[in-house]
């Protein structure tokens, strides 16, 4: 099942790029894990989305606190929630 984990990030630009290495780390590993569907920030450097595909949303809130954002106080707020995908449109799925 999908999860969508709606997040907003500190306005401590500094603490945001030091950890950024390892987030970009542990989201690829997400991804080649398959617990990971979907991932982003915000163009306006306010937080970001990721959609987990796991079991529970137990499974997404432990993915969620080993993330090296969550580790390091980059994440202020953490919203997660079951999603039903429904509908994908192909050219609009593309990564730019």
């Amino acid at each position: 099942m999908k999860f969508v984990n709606y997040l907003a990030y500190t306005d401590n630009r500094q603490l945001l790029d030091e950890h950024a290495p390892a987030h970009k780390h542990y989201v690829k590993s997400l991804l080649d894990a398959g617990k990971l569907a979907f991932g982003g920030p915000f163009p306006d450097g306010s937080g970001g989305l990721l959609v987990y595909e796991v079991a529970s949303k137990e499974e997404a809130e432990s993915l969620r606190d080993q993330d090296p954002y969550a580790l390091a106080g980059v994440f202020v707020r953490s919203e997660i929630k079951p999603w039903l995908l429904l509908a994908v449109h192909p050219e609009l799925s593309k990564l730019q």
